[in-house]
Formats: structure tokens, sequence, C-alpha cells
């Protein structure tokens, strides 16, 4: 009888530990392109931000609210299986205003605009 209990004990700690595992595992791995992604505390205009990511920018385009028309960089994005890129968005005089680290599914931090549907227009991509 106690080593059917133990049995049952060790498939039900089976069954519960993989999918936690499973999902630590995907939240850690998304940790590294996150990282990757995130703008430093000095980013504070374009140049700034041109100087730290460089190569990585892929395009620009511009997003527009009621009252202003920001300059939106794109660069790869940050997570893994991410349905766009991150993006990064700057005012009409150059100054970092917010950032996502991936503009089809996540909101930008700051501000809580949303990229998706069309909404940043006039990309330009960056040729290799």
């Amino acid at each position: 009888m106690a080593k059917l209990s133990q049995r049952v004990l060790l498939r039900v700690g089976v069954i519960i530990a993989v999918p936690i595992l499973l999902l630590g595992g995907r939240v850690l791995l998304d940790q590294i392109p996150m990282s990757a992604a995130r703008p430093p505390g000095n980013i504070q205009t374009l140049e700034d931000f041109q100087n730290w990511k460089r190569a990585e920018i892929v395009g620009t385009g511009t997003f527009s609210t009621v009252s202003v028309t920001y300059t939106v960089v794109l660069a790869p994005a940050g997570r893994y299986l991410a349905s766009g890129r991150s993006a990064y968005l700057f005012d009409e005089q150059g100054r970092f205003v917010d950032w996502t680290p991936d503009m089809g599914d996540i909101y930008t931090v700051k501000n809580g605009f949303t990229l998706t549907g069309g909404r940043v227009e006039n990309i330009t991509r960056k040729q290799p």
C-alpha cells in the first residue's frame, strides 16, 4: 500500500512540476532578448539611441496621436516568438519617450500606446 501511495505522489508531482518548469524556463529564456531590447537609463535622445543600437536598427516609421507625431525606430524583437519588432518612440524634438519589446503584442511601457494594426506608418526598412 505504501509503494502505491509513493507512486501516485510521484506521478502527481511530475504532472504538476513539468508545466511549472516549462513555464519558468520560457519566462527565463525571454529575459535574454528582453535585456538586449531594454534601453539603458542614459538614453535621452534619438542620437543616444542610434549610438546604442547602431547596426541593430532595422527601420523607422511614424506613429501619430491627436497632438503629437512620434518617430518610431524598429529593432529586433525583445522576446522569443514575438509577433513584432521592438519599437522606440521619439518626440518631434528627438527626445526618447517610450518603447515596447514587441510592438505586435505589448503596449508601450510608459504611455500604453498600442502600435499594432498599421498604426506605425511610413515605415522605411534599413538595407542590410
